[in-house]
């Protein structure tokens, strides 16, 4: 039997959810998509079935066939408490959250963004992914504000995997 959970209606992508926690209390709960970043062709229309399984794309940029996994360096079972630098100055708490989510989760990568993560060029990294799914006008959000969750994510990232990929056949 297939599992039957969260998922988007319109991409038919997994969907979890982001509890917002402060000091031990409940501020409330939130849906995302289940991607490095809030895809920004779209909104999240929540709905419950079987989400297709996500193909293998570069977690930088989204081109087919990444080549190269960066693991997880943080567990969350080691530890209760750990300090990443991460900039959200400009992030909601819903992109906190998920940036925060993404220490967790391994990333891969396409031979092209490898290098760039290599030079630890975010600029590069953030143009490319845009290059590659441009921001539509009239969409649900602007360009500064994908910008500015790509720059989140990828500090997380940044911060919490200092060392080389391997092949992504280790998968």
């Amino acid at each position: 039997m297939e599992d039957i959970g969260f998922m988007c209606a319109r991409c038919d992508g997994e969907v979890h959810d982001v509890t917002h926690n402060r000091e031990g209390s409940l501020d409330g709960v939130g849906y995302r998509h289940n991607r490095r970043v809030e895809p920004w062709d779209h909104q999240l229309e929540l709905a419950v079935g079987t989400p297709a399984p996500p193909a293998a794309r570069c977690d930088f940029c989204g081109a087919a066939e990444p080549g190269w996994l960066y693991p997880p360096t943080l567990d969350p079972e080691d530890t209760d408490i750990f300090e990443v630098e991460l900039d959200t100055s400009r992030l909601s708490d819903d992109d906190t959250a998920v940036a925060v989510l993404n220490m967790l989760y391994p990333w891969l990568s396409c031979d092209t963004c490898s290098v760039l993560v290599a030079d630890r060029n975010i600029d590069l990294l953030i143009d490319r992914a845009l290059e590659l799914t441009p921001v539509p006008a009239g969409g649900p959000v602007d360009e500064e504000t994908v910008r500015a969750r790509l720059r989140g994510s990828l500090s997380v990232f940044f911060t919490t995997r200092p060392g080389r990929p391997q092949p992504s056949r280790a998968i």
